[in-house]
């Protein structure tokens, strides 16, 4: 009975002018991921550029491509997406709601009780919605077409990940939001949408589970999964592991696991190995067919299973650093074999167990970085 209702919730959805997440051309589509270039005059990378993939294939938006619209483009795939947040609030439908969360808010930054999350909801509560989670601060910079991306946003490399959900999937969603802590610095719930969500943005706060939370998209076939992680407590003795988001995920879907995480972070941690434990890998490299480049120079948090037989993904928003292990975030995965391997492409190099730790090897990148904040 719940899945035949679904489908008739998803056959509205599908309606003209339905929240979705939206490609360059404003078709709507169930997903897509986003991987964008820092800027490197050396390899003629402005910072606008980015890699995409949707459940139709992926393909690069580099300078030289036809139609070339950069991630910043007034009519490109995230302002397309973003299109219903650019109405007034006031005179937004009273079947639409929306959150903005971030750590790094334009124009400020929220308390550390907060957790190291980014991204943004937006939710019709007669059919569907999305869930856009970003690594890139101060997104979005204003609710306007022309003036979304932040000037800053173009230094370093960073990732989104949109998913188009069901609304009833968003009553989750919101508790998701309140394990991870979320800073809403602009949003509008209206009256009668999920209680989750309107906790969310009373900043009420629940314990996570330190599981996956089943989410299914608007392909009833696709699950994904949401997971918020524990907070350290080093007054309580707690293990390295403790705090560690990856080290959870490896435990979670049985495998090692490689990690981006932001490079310029005085703790970060080395390569993490113990025995009977899932080993989680530093990638030394970022490889695309756009350019190449260091942890240094990305902000993207991600992980990809190892076990050529297991095939998770996870877009985060946590770095690999004591600092971080003390805080509250969480990521999003699902099971996908073609972006298992988009991702793998990426992890160009990783950090080996018996090595040193790669941050002494990357002081130098990381003194003439913009941002080495947690």
């Amino acid at each position: 009975m719940w899945r035949l209702v679904l489908a008739l919730t998803l056959l509205c959805s599908r309606s003209e002018g339905a929240v979705s997440c939206k490609d360059d051309n404003g078709a709507a589509v169930n997903w897509y991921i986003l991987y964008k270039t820092p800027n490197l005059q050396d390899q003629h990378l402005s910072g606008l550029e980015y890699v995409y993939m949707d459940d139709r294939g992926q393909r690069e938006m580099g300078s030289s491509t036809t139609n070339f619209k950069g991630i910043n483009h007034p009519e490109g795939v995230l302002a397309n997406t973003l299109r219903p947040l650019f109405t007034p609030i006031r005179q937004m439908p009273s079947n639409f709601g929306f959150i903005s969360y971030s750590d790094q808010p334009p124009g400020s930054s929220a308390s550390p009780e907060f957790g190291h999350s980014k991204g943004v909801l937006m939710v019709d509560s007669t059919g569907s919605g999305v869930w856009l989670l970003h690594s890139t601060p101060q997104f979005p910079f204003r609710r306007d077409q022309n003036s979304f991306w932040p000037n800053s946003g173009a230094s370093n490399a960073q990732t989104f990940i949109c998913v188009t959900f069901l609304y009833p999937e968003f009553s989750k969603i919101g508790l998701h939001l309140q394990y991870i802590g979320a800073f809403p610095f602009e949003h509008d719930i209206p009256p009668g949408f999920h209680q989750e969500l309107r906790d969310a943005v009373n900043w009420v706060k629940s314990n996570p589970s330190n599981n996956f939370q089943e989410l299914t998209s608007t392909n009833l076939n696709l699950k994904f999964h949401s997971i918020a992680k524990q907070q350290l407590d080093e007054s309580k003795r707690e293990g390295p592991a403790v705090g560690d988001l990856y080290v959870t995920i490896g435990q979670l879907i049985n495998s090692d696991v490689d990690v981006q995480s932001w490079g310029c972070q005085p703790d970060r941690k080395p390569s993490y190995c113990v025995k009977n434990q899932p080993k989680v890998y530093n990638v030394k490299n970022v490889w695309t067919r756009l350019g190449n480049w260091k942890p240094t120079r990305d902000h993207s948090k991600w992980c990809v299973s190892r076990d050529v037989n297991n095939h998770w993904t996870c877009l985060s928003d946590m770095n690999r650093s004591t600092s971080q292990y003390k805080r509250r975030g969480g990521a999003l995965c699902f099971r996908n074999a073609a972006v298992k391997t988009f991702f793998r492409a990426f992890a160009h190099g990783t950090e080996d167990c018996s090595t040193p730790n790669i941050m002494d090897t990357l002081n130098t990148d990381c003194d003439a970085s913009m941002d080495t904040s947690p």
